[in-house]
């Protein structure tokens, strides 16, 4: 019975399956049929609405900036020449504290080398009696000689006499003639001895004079180390270090404090080695290696506790490129009468510039004619500006086309890069010519040739502004009172779009 209607069960569940299938089909129908219709709008092709900035050349002068930190210029170890106790030390000797020239700073027991120079000092003394004495004996044995070369003259005629009228006319003895030459040959060598003894003071002289050098150089060696004893300050001084104090042992040859001289002070400033070409004549490295005075000024400023402060110095020298970040070195001094900030706008009281100050240096630069300079943010591809190009069949004045120019970028000045300027000769030539308007807006896809539409600067106060659509803008009130925007952070002012 159940195998005879098996058939009849499979016939029935094929119809509903089919009946339920056209049943959904005909409820899709009609949702179709009946949903409503969208609103039509006629939509026109607009062109492309582009903000514009009009390039004009002009003279102009930018410095050339680079950044560094102030060091000293002079910087020297105290180092004492002798050992000993320290008996005294300058009450003011700390770090930071400033030490004014010629003021004593060590003071080491002078007993040892006050009697070390007393005994050379009386050493001098009496090598230099010797000298004296000697120079007396020369003066009496001159003396002396003389008398015994006129004895000795007047022995050898008597004796000569005697002999003759011995030998001649045979008057006389032979003893009175050996007596005569005896008395002759004594006073002979008595002058001989004084001759001798004469002969020998200049050498006993040279003796002692080489003596007596030797103890002045032990005397002046003693007044060395007897003076060396008090350590004075060599220069107006900042002490950076102190590594003695009274009662102490020091030892010579090891460094017991550091100074800073506190007449000039340096900037090591790194520049792009790309701005030495836009420097000042008188700035340029090999200037400065010609030149013996540093005339090249420049503005340093540094920004401390929220307010910026301003000091002047002068260009010294080119010192390198440094290997590891690829930056120019230039030196920048600063004397002690410009150490002092003077008061301004933003600095009401003068600040002392400081070692280890990281500072901005505001170097001369060249005086540059007919210099063209672009927005940073109108250059495409690093090359290429965009310009509005006049559409001279249109009535309407904002229509135009969209135009390239080829632009070499020679330089960046804050946010604008130079693109020409007059007398530039070399490299690739600059398309963009004076009084175009330069494109300065976003542009999504730019095609040259494309219709764009000059956008109403009037409802713009400042450059446009892309605010991502989910960044929430929050209004908040400004210094003066007015409102302002908060946007992340960054303010807008109200206008800015």
């Amino acid at each position: 019975m159940s195998k005879s209607l098996e058939p009849i069960r499979r016939v029935v569940g094929a119809v509903l399956a089919v009946a339920s299938l056209g049943a959904g089909i005909s409820v899709f129908a009609w949702f179709v049929e009946t949903k409503p219709e969208a609103p039509r709008h006629n939509v026109s092709k607009r062109p492309l609405e582009v903000l514009t900035e009009t390039v004009e050349p002009h003279e102009a002068c930018w410095p050339v900036v680079g950044y560094g930190t102030v060091r000293p210029k002079h910087q020297v170890s105290i180092i004492p020449q002798v050992s000993g106790k320290l008996i005294r030390v300058h009450e003011d000797l700390a770090e930071g504290k400033i030490i004014p020239k010629g003021e004593l700073l060590f003071e080491i027991d002078p007993t040892v080398y006050d009697a070390r120079a007393s005994q050379a000092r009386a050493e001098v003394r009496q090598l230099r009696g010797v000298i004296a004495r000697h120079e007396e004996d020369g003066k009496s044995l001159q003396e002396r000689l003389s008398v015994a070369e006129r004895m000795l003259a007047i022995e050898q005629d008597n004796y000569q006499a005697t002999k003759s009228l011995y030998e001649d006319e045979n008057v006389g003895t032979p003893q009175q003639v050996a007596v005569d030459e005896e008395r002759y040959l004594r006073q002979k060598d008595v002058a001989i001895q004084l001759k001798s003894r004469l002969a020998m003071v200049p050498h006993l002289l040279l003796e002692a004079q080489a003596q007596l050098d030797a103890a002045e150089g032990r005397l002046k060696q003693a007044d060395h180390e007897l003076g060396s004893t008090k350590i004075r300050c060599p220069f107006e001084a900042r002490v950076e270090s102190v590594g003695a104090y009274t009662s102490q042992v020091v030892t010579a040859h090891f460094s017991i404090a550091t100074l800073t001289d506190m007449e000039a002070f340096e900037i090591l400033v790194g520049i792009d080695p790309r701005d030495l070409l836009w420097l000042e004549d008188s700035a340029r490295p090999e200037v400065l290696e010609r030149e013996k005075e540093a005339t090249a000024k420049v503005v340093v400023r540094s920004s401390v506790r929220g307010r910026e402060y301003t000091w002047h110095g002068l260009v010294t020298r080119f010192e390198r490129v440094d290997e590891a970040t690829r930056t120019a070195k230039m030196v920048i001094e600063v004397c002690k009468a410009d150490m002092v900030s003077r008061p301004g706008v933003a600095d009401q009281q003068g600040l002392s510039l400081s070692l280890g100050m990281y500072c901005k240096a505001e170097l001369p630069g060249r005086q540059l004619e007919g210099a063209m300079l672009v927005p940073r943010h109108a250059i495409h591809d690093n090359k290429w500006v965009y310009v509005f190009e006049p559409d001279e069949l249109s009535t309407d004045p904002r229509a135009g086309h969209l135009g390239r120019r080829r632009v070499p970028v020679l330089r960046s000045v804050r946010d604008g890069v130079l693109v020409d300027y007059r007398g530039r000769s070399g490299g690739d030539e600059c398309e963009l010519r004076a009084s175009e308007r330069v494109v300065v807006s976003p542009l999504r896809k730019p095609v040259v040739g494309m219709e764009v539409l000059l956008r109403d600067q009037r409802f713009t106060s400042g450059p446009a502004v892309i605010i991502p659509e989910s960044s929430a803008i929050v209004p908040v009130r400004g210094g003066a009172g007015s409102p302002a925007f908060l946007l992340g952070h960054t303010c807008l002012a109200p206008g800015v779009r």
